[in-house]
């Protein structure tokens, strides 16, 4: 390539991320002005949510009726309470899941009031309903001898299920629900991961009585995956914030760089250097990995003797775009 054509191609780069930097200024400003609806009206906001936790209905019942029932698995949960109460009753699974979903409304509306009741709502009524449209209808998606891959397969199945519910902002109306109970009322220095850690553990152990050692293992698997793809699916498998640490040469430059060209706040701290006894301005901003890279090239151009560290982060609680509304968290 000559230099005519390197220079065109440098200058063509130039242009495209000139422009990327001014529309991912108008996204974060956006976002930190409007920090619960994006942008968005309130009713397409929430038409969102509920298509989502909608879709988690869906996913969710595939995993339990065509996927984990079949082939004679359980789980924690009340899922796994149901499993033991059709093993010794032989009543329809997804009609003895309703009735212990409705339970758990009643005891969250006696002791935490409709606010909360308002949360489980929705999964209480339309998973157990559609568990029922196709545990009647027979539909199954994988029944194999080989139960360590199904195990594993319906983990992930399962954690899509339950990530889409709380990117949502919905719960599933279970022993998590159970546990804000119990703590809230009776065991308020717990948290509520403990309090449903205990709950399911017990639930295995009584799976293990009435199905065997093995199917508890099973279970423990299906826990363990549906865990870690529900995190993936709620926070994204790459991290989609990190943090910069910067000591820059221009530190006044850089921040309004920041500020005014990609629309993200900086805080600052006065640094030490211990070797030289130098004092410098140290900036720390959150942002994407994205927006990292125009930071990056933009030090690299006007202040290369800058100093940069990166951390990887698993989330953020506060405005910003790529940030989760601390509102919104229990």
């Amino acid at each position: 390539m000559s230099n005519k054509d390197e220079n065109k191609a440098i200058s063509s780069l130039d242009k495209k991320l000139e422009k990327e930097t001014a529309e991912n200024k108008r996204a974060n400003q956006i976002y930190a002005n409007d920090p619960e609806l994006h942008g968005k009206t309130r009713l397409q906001a929430r038409a969102q949510e509920i298509g989502m936790a909608l879709l988690s209905v869906v996913v969710g019942s595939l995993a339990t009726v065509s996927i984990m029932l079949p082939n004679g698995l359980t789980f924690g949960g009340i899922t796994g309470i149901a499993r033991i109460i059709q093993y010794y009753t032989n009543w329809n699974y997804s009609l003895v899941y309703y009735a212990l979903a409705l339970i758990v409304a009643v005891i969250v509306w006696v002791f935490l009031g409709f606010k909360e009741v308002r949360k489980i709502l929705l999964m209480s009524l339309t998973f157990p309903a559609a568990m029922f449209v196709l545990e009647v209808n027979n539909v199954v998606i994988v029944k194999s001898d080989d139960l360590f891959l199904v195990s594993v397969f319906c983990g992930v199945v399962m954690g899509v299920a339950n990530g889409l519910t709380f990117k949502a902002g919905f719960s599933s109306g279970g022993t998590d629900s159970i546990a804000k109970v119990i703590k809230y009322r009776w065991l308020p220095h717990l948290g509520i991961n403990d309090i449903t850690f205990v709950i399911n553990a017990l639930i295995v152990l009584f799976s293990a009585a009435v199905f065997g050692i093995q199917i508890a293992l099973y279970a423990v698997i299906i826990i363990f995956v549906s865990m870690r793809v529900s995190e993936a699916v709620m926070f994204g498998l790459s991290n989609k914030v990190v943090e910069l640490d910067i000591i820059p040469g221009d530190a006044d430059a850089l921040a309004d760089f920041i500020m005014n060209e990609l629309g993200r706040g900086v805080s600052s701290i006065e640094v030490t250097g211990e070797y030289t006894g130098d004092k410098r301005k140290q900036l720390k901003i959150l942002c994407s990995p994205r927006e990292s890279f125009l930071i990056k090239r933009h030090l690299a151009k006007e202040d290369p003797n800058s100093f940069v560290s990166v951390i990887s982060i698993k989330s953020v609680w506060g405005r910003g775009r790529g940030f989760s509304d601390i509102r919104s968290m229990d």
